[in-house]
């Protein structure tokens, strides 16, 4: 029963994301997108409204433990945080139970490469009315106009959970660890949270493997980054796996500015050094973008991001000549060694 119930969870978090995310889940959604965007939300409103009932109807025994966290709110100057905190406070507050800042930006430390990292919890009240949901999805894809002004080249949109998430926790969406470098966007609600955790060992496996897979395809095929767009979400998966690697193999989830540290000790210097450069173009990333062409990829809707792909900024000439294919073939040999060590 856990199992079913855990399969219907994962099902049900790829559709709300996607929904939440733009709600293109067809052709014909695409079309209808580009002239009558609300009206993709509402169609599929009950659809969404029905998965979310049929999951986890009521908790099952079998959970492992409960937890508590504690989240402090955010009160960092970044303007583009702000501005997230202004819009969800004034269209949102009521349809969420809470609404995070995570990685760079939740603890202050964000760079140029950074992303905008956000989750939200949306309360089960909301799935009663088709209506409401759709409304309440909508602000929050028109919210990643937020997102992709701090970040044209940004590959993802919301983090999404539910009420009901939180008593049937899947810690390999989103581990429970990252809390504690999170801020909340609100500052008088969502700032304690309680956490049922379930077993999710195969889900933390199939999201390093999937993660470790994406890159080795990317890599083998040859068909390396073409502009800064590409470069981005291929770095980032690779900055990304250390952390996967660590919550595969000891069980827990880690901060990404941790991993590195911690997963270094697993490998040689030499096998290591392809992460310690990776992790330097981070450092010192820079492209140049038109005020014109910033403004076509900083769209939420699904055409911008196809154009931010395919025509975002060229990558710097001083990039560009550190990625030979000896600086591709060699991530890809650190990638094989992760996956040969937790075979």
């Amino acid at each position: 029963m856990i199992e079913s119930i855990a399969e219907a969870q994962n099902a049900f978090h790829s559709d709300i994301t996607t929904y939440i995310n733009g709600g293109i889940h067809s052709h014909s959604d695409l079309y209808l997108s580009a002239f009558i965007p609300r009206l993709v939300f509402a169609r599929h409103a009950k659809v969404i409204i029905q998965k979310h009932k049929r999951f986890l109807k009521e908790i099952p025994r079998g959970t492992i433990s409960k937890l508590y966290v504690q989240i402090d709110p955010c009160e960092g100057e970044n303007p583009h945080v702000q501005r997230m905190m202004s819009f969800l406070n004034e269209h949102l507050k009521e349809d969420l139970i809470g609404a995070y800042v995570h990685g760079s930006l939740g603890t202050c430390e964000g760079v140029a490469y950074s992303d905008f990292d956000a989750l939200v919890i949306l309360k089960d009240e909301v799935f009663e009315s088709a209506k409401r949901l759709a409304g309440a999805a909508r602000k929050l894809n028109h919210a990643r106009t937020i997102m992709l002004d701090f970040d044209p080249l940004q590959h993802h949109g919301w983090f999404v959970l539910t009420e009901k998430d939180l008593k049937f926790y899947c810690n390999a969406y989103f581990p429970v660890e990252l809390f504690k470098y999170a801020k909340s966007l609100f500052d008088d609600k969502g700032l304690e949270l309680e956490i049922i955790l379930r077993e999710s060992d195969s889900e933390t496996r199939e999201a390093f493997e999937k993660m470790a897979d994406s890159i080795i395809r990317k890599i083998e095929s040859q068909k390396y980054p073409t502009n800064t767009y590409q470069l981005k979400g291929l770095l980032s998966e690779f900055m990304l796996l250390p952390a996967l690697y660590l919550q595969e193999k000891n069980g827990c989830g880690v901060c990404k500015k941790e991993s590195f540290a911690l997963a270094r000790a697993d490998f040689s210097s030499v096998d290591w050094s392809i992460m310690d450069e990776v992790s330097e173009i981070r450092t010192n990333w820079n492209y140049e973008i038109s005020p014109l062409k910033k403004r076509l990829m900083c769209h939420p809707h699904v055409l911008s991001r196809y154009f931010a792909k395919n025509f975002a900024p060229k990558i710097p000439e001083k990039i560009g000549g550190i990625l030979t294919s000896e600086f591709y073939s060699r991530m890809g040999k650190l990638v094989l060694l992760m996956k040969e060590k937790l075979a």
